[in-house]
């Protein structure tokens, strides 16, 4: 599991659907980039904001 998927704050109203919404474009963004795990692409990407953009494009 990771960042407390399961233990989502928040399970009222459509903020659980947007977020996980989000969550599935962030971990098909880092397939796109070649990383195999999210664990994995979050220690590569969380403080290298050009490489983030890369993903993006």
């Amino acid at each position: 599991m990771i960042a407390g998927v399961d233990a989502a704050p928040f399970r009222n109203s459509n903020a659980a659907t947007n977020w996980s919404i989000i969550r599935n474009i962030a971990i098909n963004l880092a397939r796109k980039g070649g990383y195999d795990s999210l664990t994995k692409a979050q220690r590569f990407l969380a403080h290298d904001i050009d490489k983030l953009f890369l993903l993006l494009e």
